[in-house]
């Protein structure tokens, strides 16, 4: 039984985090853009597994902290020096495969600072 409902045996039952992390219910505006969603008060006011980027449980991404240390590095540094912007008007249609990535890929401009 799963949130009330009686499966049949053998049912297969998947928790996608890209259906989760845009939740009405759990997200104010979820499509939106907005890096404060993650700051200490509003994540304490989530429930648990309402952003899970790397799985959870048993299933968890044994590199999840390896990563996370990797991009504030990679983008503390190419912050400092780079202005990338993406290309105004084009379409970004999300595709969900292994990890999620733009269809056509993401044209940008890139500045030095």
């Amino acid at each position: 039984t799963v949130c009330g409902r009686q499966l049949p045996r053998r049912s297969v039952v998947a928790v996608i985090p890209w259906v989760v992390h845009r939740h009405r219910k759990l997200w104010r505006d979820p499509d939106r853009f907005d890096p404060d969603r993650f700051s200490p008060e509003r994540a304490a006011a989530r429930p648990r597994f309402a952003y899970f980027p790397f799985g959870v449980g048993p299933h968890v991404c044994p590199g999840a902290a390896l990563s996370i240390n990797e991009i504030v590095a990679a983008l503390a540094i190419l912050g400092q020096r780079l202005r990338i912007r993406p290309v105004p008007g084009q379409a970004i249609d999300p595709v969900a495969w292994t990890t999620l990535r733009p269809r056509n890929g993401l044209m940008v401009t890139i500045e030095e600072r």
